[in-house]
């Protein structure tokens, strides 16, 4: 961006004026110049939230307490386990004795 301009308020299309009244211009200036042109998505408070409770549950976990978490976040067990194990990443499938051949052992 061509930083000899004074760009206003009045400047920006309306749409992005909306948003530049909740950042300030100069934030909004600076979304511009790192991603002008593309698609953004702004995720919902709701997401973020939850993003910061799952993680909340996972730091709190000891490997034994899920009735304790469930009940301090006002869920299920089932849904703390789901968490837990969304934490963990995919799972590796657990070899057999048949699964490696001779020349691996």
């Amino acid at each position: 961006m061509d930083e000899r301009l004074d760009i206003y308020m009045t400047d920006l299309p309306d749409e992005f004026r909306a948003v530049a009244e909740v950042i300030g211009l100069e934030a909004a200036l600076k979304l511009v110049s790192a991603y002008g042109g593309e698609s953004l998505y702004i995720v919902k408070p709701e997401t973020a939230a939850r993003e910061a409770r799952n993680r909340a549950i996972r730091e709190a976990f000891d490997g034994a307490n899920y009735r304790e978490i469930a009940r301090c976040h006002g869920l299920t067990v089932t849904m703390v386990r789901r968490i837990v194990e969304e934490g963990r990443g995919p799972r590796q499938k657990q070899l057999g004795m048949f699964d490696l051949k001779e020349n691996e052992i």
